[in-house]
């Protein structure tokens, strides 16, 4: 790349003009002074790399190396060449320089919050790699005996040339530069104490001295060190194969191939389950290249460590491969018969928990584990990855569903129907119940919930809006509640089913407390807000366990909340014995800390997870999504409720319409304060969350929100209860918030913003809607909670626009917490219904709209049973 115009470079500063010659790799040459500036600023980064490769946590000390003494100053002036202006150039002018370039980089450290050596790794190759050890591996040109085919040298990485390449010493001259700075010497030699301490061949290096000169090394020398490679990267000694491999040379493995035994019957049946069985057939592989028997043979018997093979070195445990071929050979005679179960197979794959057959050998490095043609067709259709028919949505779903939602559903459906359990863990406000009740009006438009319904467990909370749902997006979807609080509680009988229906939703409590449910043999049960059943050692997650389904499916935003032993309790229910049982589980996690890739492997096909902040989604999502969420009273306020309904008969009566107004807003004010929480309208401190329907809600969704580490704005329009709320999401959240209200003081306000807008900031913020309903950016939330319902839609909207409006780059949600059964859900239902003049009809608040009703029309609204 050619570089820019020389004065350019120094328009923002001398520090960024040293800077930018520092770090290039122009191709255009260039000019006697820019290239004399360039080596000036590269000499004083290479300074400033070795202190911070000797201390990696310090800053200003290290920044310091920046800048040149006083006798580097005067050289550096008299060095400088004689072009024009050139003359000008003095000790102290060079001494501004590097002043400027120190505070450049300072600045640029604090701003992102990091360390010196943070930064100077961010620029790469060659500034994160001065003052670190290297090993060199090579081949030994001079061996003309074929004894020693490789050389070996360790040596430093001193300082960068011109030429961006590394310059190199020999590890003993390292020492010798640093003798006598006990700092920097520890820097060099720490990570080979750290390393020899795993590394025999290190450790014998060091203990000889032979580390500090030039080696030929014989083949299996060569391939101790390559065995060792990991643990000194690790330590972070640079590992380099000159001329050699990229990373490391082939090695001979055995290859054991796991396929179905019944052939491409298993791909498309939908009897496919875990325990279909497998048959293995053992091979030898180098480099992916599967071996004939001579091949083999002929590798095998030219011995151990790195040997040449069809022109390269390739690596070879002889011994080990005839063992591990043996074995898995006598494991393959004696489960030919038997075959092994497909969740085994699975697990053997990506070398998962280990509770496997003991006649199966432990598979290592030397081990690859494969699947057949026809196992790998299954793992293709799972993974979406191989096209199947799945049924056609009815045109009104078809319509309605976006395309993500569409993947959803082929994703349960394509899943389910080939015996395996699913994971729906879309992220809040995707829409997974809408994908789910596609899913179930599938199967019963195919006859599959005909004789016995499907079973949905939830929250009490979402019982009612599962109904809802269903009954707007699949009206032929007979969905009933058990539960006492449904009018007609569904009943669970093993010899005959009452008035039918397709689907029964029930709570987690009810499923517990129902053992006659496990006598059932459902076509279908799905777990909503599946993170009910993380605790595996729960009554509850038990009794779900326990229930049968020829098809599972989970629904959760938060599949792992805590602990990895959470995801191991979700898929016990939706694929028994997928991931071992729970003793093996937690010691095959145990071996995770490195990495999670053989778990995400194992589960992958049976998880499909999509965030609302996803690239892909983000032309089929609304800005703005909103959500109601529904709560039950609980039966202290539906009593409370009930009673100020009676009073409000009487009053309805009045023919003056300004006189019935003024009687019925005190009541319609209380009625609100019941649905938030007993204690506001009685004027106590009272707010245990367990008395109120709505608190309990609230916590509910807010722990979803907190178990994302995301922030939520809540709006309510009673300023007392505001302290009340603040307690109990300080508990949620595991901090305080901030309030906001309209005794907040006005240049406090500005605070309040300011601390919220802070990525670290508080986690919610509680305004009142009157005060804070308008000109705040609270643009770090990506969740709007309306706690009480405020009845002109134009305030809510204008509150919602305080995270919703410019700067805002997460898409928001809008949760309107709804008591069902109350005027909060009549006035929703109403603004739903009349959505395109809810504006008109009520910008000018209750009082036009309730002015303007009959008493025959306020019975229905406010009395409605």
């Amino acid at each position: 790349m050619a570089s820019p115009p020389f004065d350019r470079l120094f328009e923002a500063g001398a520090g960024q003009g040293l800077y930018a010659l520092a770090t290039s790799n122009w191709e255009t040459p260039l000019g006697t002074a820019a290239f004399f500036l360039k080596t000036m600023g590269r000499q004083a980064l290479t300074r400033m790399a070795h202190a911070a490769a000797e201390r990696p946590d310090e800053v200003d000390s290290v920044l310091d190396h920046l800048l040149p003494n006083a006798a580097e100053r005067v050289s550096l002036a008299e060095q400088f060449p004689p072009v024009p202006g050139g003359e000008y150039i003095t000790p102290t002018v060079i001494s501004r320089w590097f002043e400027d370039f120190r505070r450049l980089v300072k600045k640029e450290t604090g701003t992102r919050g990091i360390t010196p050596a943070a930064w100077l790794k961010a620029l790469g190759a060659p500034w994160d790699q001065i003052g670190k050890v290297f090993f060199h591996l090579a081949e030994n040109r001079d061996d003309s005996t074929g004894l020693r085919p490789f050389a070996f040298m360790a040596t430093f990485a001193h300082q960068s040339a011109a030429d961006n390449q590394i310059r190199h010493l020999p590890l003993s001259s390292a020492l010798k530069l640093h003798e006598g700075n006990h700092t920097a010497l520890l820097a060099v030699l720490q990570p080979l104490q750290e390393a020899a301490r795993e590394s025999r061949l290190l450790q014998n290096l060091l203990e000889s001295g032979k580390i500090y000169s030039p080696l030929a090394w014989s083949a299996s020398e060569a391939r101790d060190f390559l065995q060792d490679s990991p643990l000194y990267e690790r330590a972070g000694i640079m590992v380099r194969m000159v001329n050699l491999w990229k990373k490391a040379p082939p090695k001979l493995q055995v290859k054991v191939t796991a396929d179905t035994a019944d052939g491409e019957k298993a791909v498309h049946s939908s009897g496919l389950s875990l325990s279909t069985l497998l048959k293995f057939s053992v091979s030898a592989t180098l480099d992916g290249r599967d071996l004939t028997p001579e091949e083999l043979e002929e590798l095998l018997n030219n011995g151990d460590g790195l040997i040449r093979f069809k022109g390269e070195w390739v690596r070879v445990d002889a011994q080990k491969v005839k063992d591990l071929m043996e074995r898995w050979n006598r494991a393959a005679r004696m489960m030919s018969s038997l075959g092994i179960p497909l969740v085994q197979g699975l697990r053997l794959l990506v070398n998962g928990p280990a509770d496997r057959l003991a006649e199966l050998p432990e598979p290592d490095e030397d081990c690859l584990m494969e699947p057949g043609g026809n196992l790998r067709s299954i793992l293709d259709v799972l993974a979406g990855n191989s096209p199947v028919p799945v049924p056609e949505l009815p045109p009104h779903l078809d319509r309605i569903l976006r395309p993500y939602q569409k993947e959803g559903f082929s994703f349960l459906y394509r899943t389910t129907e080939r015996g395996f359990g699913a994971c729906l863990a879309d992220d809040m406000g995707l829409g997974k119940t809408l994908q789910a009740i596609a899913w179930l009006d599938t199967l019963r438009r195919q006859g599959k919930l005909e004789t016995v319904p499907a079973l949905i467990v939830a929250p009490a909370s979402l019982l009612g809006n599962w109904k809802e749902e269903a009954e707007r997006f699949a009206p032929e979807l007979v969905l009933r509640i058990m539960h006492p609080s449904a009018p007609d509680s569904w009943q669970p009988s093993p010899t005959r089913m009452d008035t039918p229906c397709h689907a029964v939703i029930t709570t987690y409590g009810m499923a517990v407390r129902t053992p006659a449910l496990a006598d059932l043999h459902f076509p279908a049960i799905v777990l909503d807000e599946a993170q009910a059943v993380k605790n595996a050692s729960s009554a509850r997650s038990r009794a779900i366990r326990a229930l049968h389904g020829e098809r599972r499916i989970a629904l959760s935003g938060t599949p792992v909340e805590n602990t990895l032993n959470e995801i191991w309790s979700l898929m016990e229910f939706l694929n028994p014995g997928l991931l071992g049982n729970k003793k093996s589980f937690e010691k095959f996690t145990r071996s995770l800390e490195r990495g999670y890739a053989p778990l995400r492997r194992l589960i992958r096909p049976f998880i499909l997870r999509r965030m609302k902040t996803d690239p892909a989604l983000l032309p089929d999502l609304p800005d703005k999504t909103e959500i109601p969420a529904y709560c039950q009273l609980t039966p202290e306020q539906a009593a409370l409720y009930h009673h100020q309904i009676e009073t409000l008969h009487a009053m309805l009566d009045e023919p003056d319409p300004a006189k019935r107004l003024m009687l019925v807003l005190p009541v319609l004010a209380r009625l609100k304060q019941i649905c938030n929480h007993p204690a506001q309208f009685q004027g106590t401190d009272d707010y245990l969350p367990e008395r109120s329907g709505k608190f309990l809600r609230l916590q509910e969704l807010c722990s979803s929100i907190a178990a994302r580490q995301e922030k939520a704005i809540l709006f309510t329009q009673f300023r007392s209860v505001i302290p009340h709320l603040h307690d109990l999401l300080s508990r949620v959240f595991g901090r305080p918030g901030l309030t906001l209200h309209g005794g907040t003081p006005i240049p406090e306000r500005q605070n309040i913003v300011s601390s919220f807008q802070k990525e670290s900031g508080p986690p919610f913020c509680i305004l009142s809607l009157k005060a804070a309903g308008t000109g705040l950016t609270l643009t770090q939330a990506s969740h709007v909670i309306h706690v009480d319902r405020w009845w002109n839609p134009a305030v809510e909207s204008q509150a919602t626009d305080r995270a919703y409006r410019i700067g805002q780059h997460r898409n928001v949600l809008v949760h309107r917490l709804i008591c069902r059964g109350t005027i909060e859900d009549r006035i929703d239902a109403m603004l739903t219904e009349k959505r395109r003049m809810a504006d008109d009809l009520f910008s000018g608040g209750p009082e036009q709209w309730l002015m303007n009703m009959s008493p025959e029309e306020l019975k229905k609204l406010l009395c409605q049973s």
